[in-house]
């Protein structure tokens, strides 16, 4: 009997020293995500941005999803989750149907004339009439397409053009296909110049307008507020400023 005993005393004590345990144990503080959903231009700066605002902002984790903005926009105005907008064009900020809380111009771009590295078919954006397969992006859904159909228009061009386009999804996609050959001229902007493809002019804000991304808060919370008011800060800004935008 008295080693029964002493058996149930040892057994219950562990068991209240495994509870103790598990009760003191701090629990693990859940990340909150913030959604930002940006033009596809802003996407390879913000591959460095989203980590440096993670390691910055405690218990926030990032999300960065980049397409035409004009897709992004469609996304928010079909319920998808989004926190901030950064937008390649005033436009498809104007167009959203969910309350925006705050908006404020956020950089600027150039869009310039490229062809394959070495191919040059053109030495001004007017004369492409050696450019037998023209890439811009779909001027309904992004904005660099849209900035070109102003230029085109500006000139009276676009009768001239339309038959020789081909649409691209986003100003990434004009890229590619300008590198590989697929196109042997696109509009591009300023930021997507690699050494993959000739630079051959920018084309004036004149025919253009100020290209301007303006960015925007969607949601009310703590945790977005902040990463929104990071996004303006000097350093930040300076490594969106590196890949060539400007303010």
């Amino acid at each position: 009997m008295k080693m029964k005993r002493m058996s149930g005393v040892i057994v219950g004590g562990a068991v209240a020293l495994l509870l103790s345990q598990v009760w003191s144990t701090p629990s693990v503080a859940k990340e909150e995500t913030v959604t930002i959903l940006a033009a596809a231009s802003l996407g390879p700066a913000l591959e460095q941005v989203e980590q440096q605002l993670e390691t910055e902002i405690e218990g926030v984790d990032v999300r960065v999803v980049t397409n035409g903005s004009g897709a992004l926009r469609a996304q928010i105005n079909h319920g998808s989750p989004a926190d901030i907008f950064l937008a390649a064009s005033e436009e498809d900020v104007n167009e959203i149907q969910v309350p925006v809380l705050e908006r404020d111009d956020f950089l600027k771009n150039e869009l310039w004339l490229v062809t394959p590295k070495g191919e040059r078919c053109a030495v001004d954006w007017r004369e492409l009439e050696l450019c037998t397969r023209i890439v811009i992006g779909d001027p309904v859904n992004v904005p660099a397409g849209r900035y070109a159909k102003a230029a085109f228009d500006s000139e009276q061009m676009w009768a001239q053009i339309e038959p020789r386009l081909i649409y691209a999804q986003n100003v990434r996609q004009v890229l590619t296909l300008i590198e590989q050959g697929d196109a042997n001229a696109g509009f591009v902007y300023k930021t997507e110049l690699t050494e993959g493809v000739e630079a051959v002019e920018s084309v004036s804000s004149l025919s253009v307008g100020v290209i301007t991304y303006p960015a925007v808060r969607l949601t009310n919370n703590p945790t977005v507020r902040a990463v929104y008011e990071r996004l303006f800060d000097e350093e930040i800004q300076a490594q969106f400023l590196a890949k060539g935008f400007s303010k």
